[in-house]
């Protein structure tokens, strides 16, 4: 007890209670509750009198000491103490060496007899009752039979409940249902107690004749008088009487078949001789007999199989690097690159890679040192060597070479039940202020810890008190914390305080403690915390246009038939099926190959596959179309599937996703999107409920894959050079960035692994998912690895499919929940029950423009109710070649688009055919301008535009032969223009810059430019103009005002119907009312006298509302009412400005330098695409912004931050021809900080995107971006359509970019 320190703290407490010393006597008086030493230099406790602890300096506490004890006593384990056998496993410790709580189990009330070594304590009406409860017997021992005086006979019909004792008579013994009687007639007891090892009968006659051998499937208890089932073992009931059946179980494992580890385990049978020790004794690997491999494998000296093929090829692809031993001659290697001494094949990504590849290690010989450049996620050691994980600092394993990852980290928290020192140790409460200095500082020793814990504090504290250095403290037992009254315990949930990763799969809590559970079809290994599936798993990959079956245990090595002649970029299979699933770049098909290596196929033919996922529970596949932007799926079947069996998922604002990821088991999937806003999105697997899933900490997004066990998705960011994760909500994102992730193309998670592929190192990887720790090569060819996949028939089992109960006509998918849904093809729309497709009966459409699409929403897909959520059937259209579309009309009769984008200032037109849209080719091309409005004159097809430079009313025939200037004076800049054919007329806005307030007038005039009269002049912002269908009103949207204005041809009746904010367009037609972005066209009916021959007009007929007139070209002159011929005021060899202010030599038109003042000598028309350059959906955001003051139609931002602190601005000038000669035409070019640089289209890499994705041998494909910069922001577009026959209002709401709406009534698209 250390006597002296504790005199000397009572002296300085002043508590002296009593004790002093008699002056001049030399003699010490004690305390009532103390006694003096002998030496009289202190006083000790009572209570540590015979303790087993010298307190007094001269020993005399610890003599004269009791050496034995009385029977109704208990003898400390150090001999000198005796206390009440009732005090034993009491819960407080009275020997000073606890060896009195020490094997305790349970305290029993009422406790008497002790027995089992101690370990248990009985109450007295346990002794002598008949049974067993001590295993040693001692509580039945010497005990006298009881003579029992009850009787039964068979003359008294009487029903037993239980069992009954009586003398032996000559009467038979009448037995309750489920009792037997013992062969003596003295006794019923119960059927089970019979042959369990214990004689129940006083005649033994139940434990006779009992089995003493059991067959192979059964289980034979210890006592060897009964069998019980394997299945009945370890399963947490005990069949046997002396539990040996539970004895030493850990938990129970289905598929029992071997026990191990001193019975305490017991495995399946697949897990024997799996490669794997299960048990600790190893047991499950000894005795294995190498299995025999195929005709056309190679058994490798290990016993793993390889392909035949693969023998002597160069490359070790047994694990021993026995297939490339006693080869006859060395193998060529396609590389041209070999270990100098040992033969084997190399390629240069695996020389210096810390993998040795030679079996003289020749290739990891030499390395430079590369200087260290630590990612933003990573940390750098002090030795400047190495970077590692941020996650891995203080983790408690130094991963740095000088440990320096383990140093200067923050104090340790101990556990809510342990004391901690001030020195930061932490310790069991037991032992503080018990005598010893446990803490390095001492800190758990002295103070107050003479200051016993008082009954008061015992009453008050839920689960004890002890003595601290600051005073008595409650405490709580492990599990538990105290909480913040200092008096109540409560529990500590570890499974959510616990480091991640503690539990494998399932954490379940329990009070005071936790359990870890696995999964269905998993079992729990024998560290308690991981889980292990039963049967092998299977590696899924694709090796350039080779699909290989890995075994993760066996090691196994196989491919699966293949007709690829290009890299197989994304793969997935169909267990029940026992299909593979694959697209290969030059393939416009979904192929299969069957898992048993026979058969090949097509699924579907004629569709561009980037990323395929398969629905293996509503039995669908998913496929992305990266270029088109849309996600479609198609159902499962047996034959080549038909397109009536497949459905357009999603096809709105997707600009270039890449990656797809299905989780059947939610009806969820997800997807990467690489295009202006990089980000990870969700959606319900029938396109609902979509959200942005995570849109930080991105790159250059890639692979992605859903663990179902944790339920994170995870995803390849080959900028970034790492892989993250984030919940399926998109929290808790974590990024990997390890030195081994720095190509990562795609990803797969089974278990608590982590596996990529890296095609540049043509390795396939794994790590934990979580740490990134247990690094391992799983797959390592000289070709290069891209898509992976594990196979296992558990990752595709346990969910009901909904599909089954819907009776869809064509096709059904899954919504989250799951539950199931209908879909249709395109061209029939879904019909009022949900079930059936139909089709079209009202061929009526809107057309919604985007940067770089146009979607086609049928308004027949209108339904009854108020509010529609989402889309209504709709089809979209990739424009090609167009990056930033601004604005459209569509001619019905010719199905013909006309679109201007403003990346290129130009205007082209696009045919429609079979729902694809095909250029025809330029037919305006503008120089450092841009069109701010067009309309065409659906007859002549003649186009009416103005620009930012050129700010007149001027027309140009579809031809692009022959422009004209209708209107040029008093005009500042035109910001819409409307067209009514029939009538001849045209009205536009014309936009005062220069007055305060910016105000605008509505012009109208006849179509040659006549007749012209301003119709309305306190417009702010007007735009969408549009004609009533006889064309006698004009209506418009003030976006400034908010309001729809109307007014008649000739300027009186005007009306107005104020609308909510952020008004930007308007229609009328038929009596619906459309406004937001809407730019309409009313009627397609009618015709005019320039619907003939052009009105029989050399160049341009213009109509008007009595007639038509002929216009020529502004460098032309009419030489009668209909033949135009050249002007002559310029010189031979020149042509004048469109201004006519000047005269230019023809050679300085169009040669892209701008010389007239009005800019017109660039207004070309006729351009083409270079040859051979490549048109792919844009993978960086393009910025042209207009002049300033532009009045756009639908509001824009640029300027978002993206998580990339990079400013990149695609080049707008000659963007063309600098991605053809600098970019090879297969990528775009960008400026990034003044340096022009390529960013390559999928399948391209290099600095000139030179080298194509396959070219054998010849270096590996690089995916990689320059980087991101701002992009449009999305906004939401809402369409609101008002029947004057009904008070409904329908609404549409969804999110677009820069859109712009149109109306059509025509025949189906």
């Amino acid at each position: 007890m250390g006597g002296c320190l504790f005199l000397c703290l009572v002296l300085l407490s002043d508590s002296l209670q009593g004790e002093f010393l008699s002056a001049g006597s030399g003699l010490r008086s004690c305390t009532r509750d103390s006694k003096l030493c002998r030496d009289g230099s202190e006083c000790v406790l009572y209570r540590y009198l015979c303790d087993g602890e010298r307190d007094c300096m001269d020993g005399s506490d610890e003599e004269d000491c009791e050496t034995s004890c009385s029977k109704d006593k208990f003898q400390c384990a150090h001999g000198k103490m005796c206390i009440e056998k009732s005090q034993v496993c009491d819960g407080v410790p009275q020997c000073q060496d606890r060896s009195d709580e020490l094997q305790c189990v349970t305290l029993m009330r009422g406790c008497v007899h002790h027995c089992d070594n101690k370990t248990r304590c009985l109450p007295a009406n346990f002794l002598c009752d008949g049974e067993e409860d001590c295993t040693d017997g001692t509580d039945e021992a010497t005990c006298e039979d009881k003579k029992e005086e009850e009787t039964i006979t068979t003359s008294v019909p009487t029903v037993l409940v239980g069992p009954s004792k009586q003398s032996t008579s000559s009467h038979p013994i009448k037995c309750s249902f489920g009792f037997i009687p013992c062969s003596d007639n003295s006794e019923c007891i119960q059927n089970h107690y019979f042959c369990d090892g214990e004689a129940d009968c006083r005649d033994g006659s139940d434990e006779a004749k009992c089995s003493s051998s059991c067959e192979k499937d059964q289980f034979q208890c210890a006592h060897g008088r009964m069998c019980i089932e394997k299945s009945q073992v370890c399963d947490g009931v005990p069949h046997c009487q002396d539990r040996s059946d539970e004895a030493e179980c850990t938990k129970y494992m289905e598929g029992c078949s071997h026990q191990c580890d001193n019975k305490s385990r017991c495995i399946p049978s697949s897990f024997l001789c799996d490669g794997e020790s299960d048990c600790s004794d190893g047991s499950d690997e000894a005795k294995c007999e190498k299995e025999d491999c195929s005709d056309t494998e190679f058994k490798c000296t290990s016993g793993q199989c390889v392909l035949a093929a693969m023998r002597c090829d160069g490359h070790p692809d047994c694990r021993d690097r026995s297939d490339e031993e006693d080869c006859t001659k060395v193998p060529a290697c396609k590389t041209k690159l070999r270990c100098p001494q040992s033969k084997e094949c190399l390629v240069q990504e695996w020389i210096c890679d810390g993998d040795q590849d030679c079996r003289d290690g020749t290739d990891e010989k030499d390395c430079p040192v590369a200087p260290v450049n630590c990612g933003e996620f990573q940390w750098l050691c002090k030795s400047k060597t190495k970077c590692i994980p941020k996650a891995w600092l203080c983790d408690g394993m130094k991963d740095c070479n000088d440990g320096s990852d383990e140093t200067e980290c923050p104090a340790v928290t101990c556990a809510p039940h342990q004391f901690q020192c001030g020195s930061q140790e932490c310790l069991d409460p037991n032992l503080v202020c018990n005598g010893m200095t446990n803490c390095a500082d001492g800190s758990d020793e002295g103070g107050s810890c003479h200051t016993d814990c008082a009954e008061e504090n015992i009453m008050h504290c839920s689960q004890g008190c002890y003595n601290t250095p600051q005073g008595p403290r409650c405490r709580c037992a492990a599990g538990f914390r105290l909480m913040e009254d200092g008096l109540a315990c409560a529990d500590v949930d570890e499974c959510e305080v616990q480091t991640p990763g503690v539990c494998s799969q399932l954490c379940i809590n329990a009070p005071g403690s936790y359990r870890c559970d696995c999964q269905p079809g998993f079992i729990m290994e024998a560290d308690g915390h991981h889980c292990k599936i039963t049967g092998e798993p299977l590696l899924l990959s694709s090796i350039q246009t080779d699909i290989y079956l890995y075994g993760l245990r066996s090691h196994s090595l196989v491919t699966l038939p293949s007709s690829a002649k290009k890299a197989v970029l994304s793969l997935d299979y169909d267990w029940k099926g026992q299909k593979v699933f694959w697209v290969s770049l030059e393939m416009a098909a979904i192929m299969w190959s069957s898992l048993d290596q026979k058969m090949t196929g097509s699924l579907i033919k004629g569709v561009q596959a980037d990323s395929i996922a398969v629905d293996w529970v509503g039995r669908n596949l998913y496929w992305i179309n990266g270029v088109k932007s849309y996600i479609a799926a198609i159902r499962l079947a047996a034959a080549s599937a038909s397109s009536l069996y497949q459905s357009i998922i999603l096809d709105e604002d997707l600009d270039q996703p890449r990656s797809l990821a299905l989780l059947p088991q939610k009806g969820l999937m997800f997807w990467t999107e690489i295009g202006n806003v990089v980000k990870i999105e969700r959606a319900g697997m029938d396109g609902s409920e979509r959200r942005a899933l995570v849109n930080s900490s991105l790159g250059w997004p890639g692979g992605v894959a859903v663990d179902a066990v944790s339920e994170r998705v995870y995803w390849t960011d080959e900028r970034l050079k790492a892989i993250g994760s984030a919940t399926l909500d998109g929290d808790d994102i974590r990024i990997l960035q390890i030195k081994e992730t720095t190509n990562p193309f795609s990803v797969a998670v089974f278990n608590d692994m982590l596996y990529w592929s890296d095609a540049k190192k043509r390795v396939v990887q794994a790590a934990h998912k979580i740490s990134g720790k247990n690094h391992q090569v799983v797959l390592k060819r000289p070709r290069q690895p891209f898509a992976v996949k594990i196979i296992h028939p558990m990752l595709q089992m346990g969910t009901v499919n909904p599909c089954k109960k819907m009776g869809c006509s064509h096709m059904c998918v899954l919504a989250p929940g799951p539950r199931a849904v209908c879909k249709c093809p395109p061209g029939l729309l879904l019909a009022e029950d949900d079930l059936n497709c139909s089709n079209l009966v009202n061929s009526a459409f809107l057309l919604l423009l985007s940067l770089s699409s146009v979607t086609q929403i049928y308004l027949q897909s209108q339904h009854t109710t108020a509010e529609l959520k989402g889309w209504p059937e709709h089809l979209a259209l990739q424009i090609p070649s167009v990056n930033k579309a601004n604005l459209m009309d569509y001619i019905l009769k010719e199905r013909t688009l006309f679109v201007t984008d403003d990346a290129t200032s130009s205007l082209s037109s696009f045919r429609l055919k079979d729902s694809l849209l095909t250029s025809q080719g330029q037919l305006l091309e503008l120089l450092d301008d841009a069109v701010t409005a067009m309309a065409v004159d659906w007859i002549t097809l003649n186009i009416y535009w103005s620009s930012y430079k050129q700010p007149h009313l001027q027309v140009t025939a579809v031809t692009g032969t022959y422009t004209a200037i209708l209107i040029k004076e008093g005009i500042n800049r035109v910001g819409s223009i409307a067209l009514h054919p029939p009538s001849g007329r045209v009205c536009f806005t014309n936009m005062d810059l220069e007055a305060t307030g910016s105000t605008a007038t509505i012009v109208c005039a006849s179509m040659d430019g006549g007749e012209q009269r301003v119709v309305w002049k306190d417009a702010v912002q007007p735009t969408s103009l549009v004609f009533s269908n006889n064309g006698d009103n004009i209506f418009w949207a003030d976006t400034s005002l908010g309001t729809i204005g109307s007014v008649l041809i000739d300027g009186s009746g005007y009306t107005e119907l104020k609308v909510d904010d952020g008004l930007a367009a308007v229609a009328v037609s038929d009596n619906i009312l459309l406004w937001i972005t809407n730019h309409k066209r009313n009627t397609w009916k009618g015709s005019n006298p320039c619907t003939e021959n052009n009105g029989n007009c050399e160049h341009l007929c213009l109509a008007t509302p009595t007639s038509r007139t002929c216009k020529c070209s502004y460098d032309h002159i009419l030489l009668n009412a209909t033949q135009c011929s050249p002007e002559q005021h310029c010189p031979a060899g020149s042509r004048p400005c469109l201004d006519h202010l000047s005269c230019l030599p023809v050679e300085k038109f169009c040669d892209g330098h701008a010389d007239c003042t009005d800019h017109s000598d660039e207004n070309c028309v006729g351009t083409q695409q270079c040859p051979g350059a490549e048109v792919l959906a844009p993978t960086q955001p393009h910025s042209s912004p207009p002049p300033p003051s532009s009045v756009s139609p639908v509001s824009q931002v640029t300027g978002l931050n993206t998580t990339l602190n990079v400013s990149i601005q695609r080049v707008n000038l000659d963007a063309q021809q600098c991605s053809q000669r600098r970019c090879s035409g297969n990528g775009h070019c960008v400026e990034t900080k003044g340096v022009t640089t390529c960013v390559c289209s999928l399948g391209y890499s290099g600095d000139s995107c030179e080298n194509r994705l396959v070219k054998t041998m010849q270096g590996p494909i690089v995916y990689a971006a320059v980087g991101l910069c701002a992009a449009v922001v999305i906004i939401v577009v809402i369409v609101l359509v008002k029947r004057k026959k009904s008070a409904n209002l329908r609404v549409f709401k969804q999110e677009r970019k820069s859109s712009y709406i149109r109306r059509t009534i025509s025949p189906v698209l």
